[in-house]
């Protein structure tokens, strides 16, 4: 036996509106909460000296034209390339592009 079940939307184009703004409602924070995730395990991984590069991670989030969320994450210290290109000891070479791999911003060719 089977059973049929009908069912009738209200104002159907209001509910997929509504629906559509609580998707990317979601999805905006997800994007923010993982752009200072990202942002705060680059700070825990980069070599300390003077503890100025560590402290040179900065982002940003916006939204962009469509209403969708973008985010940058920088570090304007003047050393943070060498670093990353295995400068020192205390960190891997490359650890800013292990970290975004690891967290899912950036993807491995």
């Amino acid at each position: 036996m089977s059973i049929k079940v009908n069912i009738d939307v209200v104002d159907f184009e209001k509910e997929m509106r509504r629906i559509e703004e609580e998707v990317a409602k979601l999805a905006s924070n997800e994007i923010k909460e993982q752009i200072d995730y990202a942002t705060n395990q680059l700070r825990i991984v980069t070599p300390v000296d003077t503890g100025e590069a560590r402290e040179g991670w900065r982002n940003t989030k916006q939204k962009d034209i469509n209403g969708y969320i973008d985010g940058i994450i920088i570090n304007e210290v003047e050393h943070i390339v060498p670093l990353n290109n295995g400068h020192s000891k205390q960190a891997p070479k490359y650890f800013i592009e292990q970290v975004l791999v690891r967290v899912g911003i950036l993807t491995p060719n």
